[in-house]
């Protein structure tokens, strides 16, 4: 395999793997007990984040893909509860009668 084949085949998997980590992260903050306590630590902490030293070196546009990706958590709803019983039986969930 050359090595922009190897490159291309590594973008793909990192892809793949934000994705999963996207998805996974979405239902937490949906699921989340405290959704106000959640929403403002993620602000401080990305601010923190963003004037940290680690990413001083880090350009304009990866800082920006950085505060896009965090504010979008900020979007998402709380999930309505999850009943597993009512799910599994339908109309035949004996706490409905």
């Amino acid at each position: 395999m050359d090595d922009i084949e190897a490159l291309r085949t590594e973008v793909q998997h990192l892809i793949a793997m934000h994705t999963a980590s996207y998805v996974t992260l979405t239902s937490l903050v949906a699921t989340h007990p405290h959704p106000e306590h959640f929403q403002l630590h993620l602000i401080s902490a990305l601010e923190g984040v963003l004037g940290s030293e680690r990413l001083a070196k880090w350009t304009d546009d990866q800082k920006q893909i950085v505060r896009r990706v965090v504010e979008t958590f900020q979007n998402v709803k709380p999930a309505d509860p999850i009943d597993p019983l009512k799910a599994a039986l339908g109309d035949r969930d004996p706490r409905q009668r």
